[in-house]
């Protein structure tokens, strides 16, 4: 697994999944108006922990890093920003990419921005901070936390998961 992608974003969200679990959308589609602009849409999406979305709430450059398991008590408890999501590997890829890359879809995911992960279900834990200049988005880190589970974990109930604010 990469340790980290630095992953600048133009929309105000990140979206990850197994391509495998995005065939279903036609190249050069606005799929994120058609099937992914309102929150119970991006719920239903994320429920399947196939294309899984989250607010960031401002575009910029973020800092992916990788972990395996969950965090530490202490981590969660400090982390100024967190959120649990659900995931769903499938072919031992998953891709990392922005929000607006749904406006124009292309099936290509820039290399930089996959990591390898066995396949199966995974807890997903971010957990962040405001960089230093107090701006969302300002090579702001998150940390990611894959744990895998037996079966898909059911987090998120309604509207839209945010990062921050």
């Amino acid at each position: 697994m990469h340790n980290k992608i630095i992953l600048p974003i133009s929309g105000l969200g990140i979206i990850f999944y197994s391509p495998r679990s995005a065939e279903h959308i036609p190249p050069g589609s606005n799929y994120l108006r058609a099937n992914y602009l309102k929150s119970d849409q991006v719920v239903a999406h994320n429920r399947k922990g196939t294309l899984v979305g989250f607010s960031t709430g401002s575009p910029g450059t973020y800092i992916l890093q990788f972990h395996e398991g969950c965090p530490a008590e202490e981590v969660l408890r400090v982390a100024t920003c967190k959120l649990r999501l659900g995931l769903h590997c499938v072919g031992g890829v998953v891709c990392f990419r922005d929000l607006y890359d749904l406006i124009n879809w292309q099936n290509e995911c820039p290399g930089e921005q996959i990591i390898s992960l066995d396949d199966g279900f995974y807890e997903v834990t971010l957990c962040s901070d405001l960089p230093d200049s107090g701006l969302i988005g300002d090579n702001q880190i998150i940390d990611f936390y894959m744990n895998r589970c037996s079966s898909l974990p059911q987090l998120v109930e309604s509207g839209m998961p945010k990062l921050c604010g």
